[in-house]
C-alpha cells in the first residue's frame, strides 16, 4: 500500500484533482482490506467463544428467600377476662338489724371470721324457753319410760311423752340454727372488696353484707366463635399474656362449653391460671393465642412476597439464576407474616423476594442476595 502511495505521490501531483482521486482510491482499497480482517477475526473468535459480539441483556437486580419445609401452625388470639370461683357476695340468711359490723373495705379476712352480726335477743330468749320446756319433758319422758318397763300406765302416755320430748328437741335444733345464722361469716379467706350495709341497718334475707374475693382458684373466661368447634381439645396448651401487666403464662385448656350462645354465636373456654396474688386480679383483661392448626414438613413461604392475579395467587421463580419464571400456587392458612404453600412448590426453590414488583414471567434477572 505504501509503495502505491508512493508511486502515486511521485508520479502525479498530489493537489492536483488527478491526484486527489487517486489518493481516494489507495485509501477505500485499504479500508476494504481492514474490513475483510475484522470480519475474519470476528469469526474466528466467535467460534471459540458463543457469547463474544452479541449485546448484553438488561437485567433486574433481585434477591430471593428459599421455600422451606417445616413445621406449620396457625393460632387465633381471643379475649378473655380473668375470673375466680371464691369472689362472692355474701349475704344476710335472716331478718334483722346489724348490731354490729366487723369489717371495713380492704381488710382481710380469715375463713370462719364473723364479719357482722344481726340482732339475736328474740331468738336466744326462744332457747331459752325452749330448753326449760325440754329439760321438763326430758324429765317426764324419763319416769313414763321408767313406768312403762314395768308394765305400769298406758302406751299413749308413754308416746305423748316420747313424742313431746323429740318435738322439742328438733324446735331448740332450730333455734340454734337461726341463732348461728345470726353471726355472718366469711366462707373463704379472703379480702373485703365492698361493704355495702352499715350497722344498724335492717337487713333482709338475701341482702348484701359484704363483697368478699380472694386469688384462689383463678381461671380466665373467653368466649370463642362457633366456626372453631372442634378444633380445640381439653389440655391443649395456651399462651395467655396480659397487655396492662406486660405479663406471659404458659398454661392449658381446662374446659370446654358444650353451649352456644345464640345471640353472640360462641361458645366458652377455660384456662387454667396459677395463683399470683401479686398481680392478677378479677376482670383482668387477658389475650389468648391458640393453636386451630398444625401442619407437619409444609412448604412455607413469606407472606410479602404472594401477589395475585385474575387466576389465583402466584410467586416468581428464579430459573437457572437469570431469568423469572412466574408460578401459581394454592395457599393455606397465613401467620406470623408466613404462609403455608398447598401446591405449586415443592420446597427448596428460589422464590424471588426483592424486585418482584418490577418483574413478569421471563424478565432476566440478577440475584443480589
Amino acid at each position: 500500500m505504501l509503495a502505491t502511495l508512493v508511486v502515486v505521490s511521485c508520479g502525479k501531483d498530489t493537489d492536483s484533482l488527478e491526484g486527489k482521486k487517486a489518493r481516494l482510491e489507495a485509501a477505500r482499497t485499504e479500508m476494504r482490506a481492514l474490513e475483510t480482517e475484522v470480519k475474519e477475526l470476528e469469526k474466528a473468535i466467535a467460534a471459540e467463544d458463543p457469547s463474544f459480539g452479541k449485546a448484553e441483556e438488561a437485567s433486574e437486580l433481585v434477591t430471593t428467600v428459599p421455600a422451606t419445609k417445616t413445621d406449620f401452625e396457625h393460632k387465633i388470639e381471643v379475649r378473655g377476662n380473668v375470673q375466680s370461683r371464691t369472689n362472692v357476695y355474701i349475704s344476710a340468711e335472716t331478718m334483722g338489724q346489724l348490731t354490729a359490723l366487723n369489717i371495713v373495705e380492704g381488710q382481710y379476712v380469715n375463713k370462719g371470721q364473723v364479719l357482722a352480726t344481726i340482732d339475736s335477743e328474740s331468738i336466744e330468749k326462744n332457747i331459752a324457753e325452749v330448753e326449760n320446756q325440754l329439760e321438763f319433758a326430758t324429765t317426764v319422758f324419763e319416769k313414763r319410760e321408767r313406768l312403762w318397763k314395768q308394765n305400769i300406765g298406758t302406751e299413749i302416755d308413754y308416746l305423748q311423752a316420747k313424742n313431746n320430748k323429740e318435738s322439742l328437741e328438733k324446735s331448740l335444733e332450730t333455734l340454734n340454727t337461726q341463732l348461728d345464722k345470726t353471726k355472718i361469716k366469711a366462707p373463704f379467706s379472703g379480702t373485703v372488696e365492698e361493704v355495702p350495709v352499715s350497722a344498724g341497718q335492717i337487713v333482709q334475707p338475701g341482702t348484701p353484707v359484704a363483697f368478699l374475693v380472694s386469688n384462689q382458684n383463678m381461671y380466665i373466661n373467653a368466649e370463642i366463635s362457633e366456626a372453631y368447634i372442634g378444633k380445640f381439645e381439653r389440655g391443649d396448651e395456651v399462651t395467655v399474656s396480659f397487655p396492662s401487666l406486660g405479663k406471659t403464662y404458659q398454661s392449658t385448656i381446662a374446659s370446654i362449653g358444650s353451649v352456644i350462645n345464640q345471640a353472640s354465636r360462641t361458645f366458652t373456654v377455660e384456662v387454667k391460671l396459677p395463683n399470683d396474688k401479686d398481680l392478677l386480679k378479677t376482670n383482668l383483661v387477658a389475650v389468648l393465642k391458640m393453636t386451630d392448626y398444625e401442619a407437619e414438613d409444609a412448604v412455607v413461604i413469606p407472606s410479602r412476597i404472594i401477589q395475585e392475579d385474575l387466576d389465583g395467587n402466584f410467586v416468581y421463580l428464579v430459573e437457572g439464576g437469570k431469568k423469572a419464571k412466574k408460578v401459581h400456587v394454592k395457599l393455606g392458612y397465613s401467620y406470623d407474616n408466613k404462609t403455608e404453600v398447598l401446591s405449586g412448590l415443592s420446597g427448596g426453590e428460589a422464590v424471588v423476594d426483592k424486585g418482584n414488583r418490577i418483574i413478569a414471567d421471563g424478565t432476566v434477572v440478577s440475584v443480589q442476595n
